[in-house]
């Protein structure tokens, strides 16, 4: 059976005036929440098809998702699409929290998970159709022809030519804010891997910076 969060979650527009609307229109029978509601209670209510709860969980994680995103598609529309898929996933499973602890870890992994979906299909995409060679002379061109004043390109291709698991924690800590303890929890690995992991990030993203820097 479906959750009660999955008719509302199939209607998810990435305006927040259509979002709202679609969950008053839906759930015109819940209240709607006053005040900052616990994560618990957004979660419970949530769970129960409760489209203020929905709404509310939508707007404290849909910022850091939705970068997170853009840093796999570094394109808005897909990063967009990516953002409405995640919650899509996020409410459809609702049921399957147990403890709020961890849900902040739990939707981080969908979100990763639907990233790595993505650049796994847009790959296969792109070598069907496209000789690789011919791809990466594209790349090499626009590159030549982008403004050299532009300091944010670089460092976005230091991170994108990092290796999955050195991105993840590199975005997660340096870019999302999270503390060790939650990006072990998140990616299912101990503190220590995962501070060895950003250091070794870190030391990548130096290195490719100061290779282009040298050119």
């Amino acid at each position: 059976m479906n959750s009660p969060g999955l008719a509302l979650a199939n209607d998810i527009q990435m305006s927040d005036n259509a979002f709202v609307s679609r969950a008053k229109e839906k759930n015109a029978g819940f209240s709607s929440l006053s005040g900052e509601a616990s994560l618990d209670e957004l979660i419970a209510r949530g769970k129960v098809g409760d489209g203020a709860a929905l709404e509310a969980l939508y707007r404290r994680y849909k910022t850091a998702l939705f970068n997170l995103a853009y840093r796999y598609a570094y394109d808005r529309a897909t990063a967009e699409d990516l953002l409405q898929e995640i919650f899509i996933k996020v409410f459809t499973h609702l049921d399957d929290v147990r403890e709020s602890a961890t849900f902040t870890a739990w939707v981080f992994r969908i979100a990763l998970n639907t990233c790595y979906s993505h650049l796994r299909g847009k790959r296969v995409e792109i070598e069907k159709s496209v000789p690789m060679a011919d791809v990466e002379g594209t790349r090499h061109e626009a590159r030549v022809e982008a403004d050299e004043n532009d300091l944010r390109k670089p460092l976005d291709e230091a991170i994108a030519g990092l290796a999955p698991r050195l991105r993840e924690v590199f975005l997660l800590h340096d870019v999302q804010g999270f503390k060790h303890g939650e990006i072990a929890r998140i990616l299912n690995l101990s503190v220590g891997t995962s501070k060895s992991q950003l250091f070794k990030a870190r030391l990548r993203i130096r290195e490719a910076l100061k290779s282009r820097l040298a050119c």
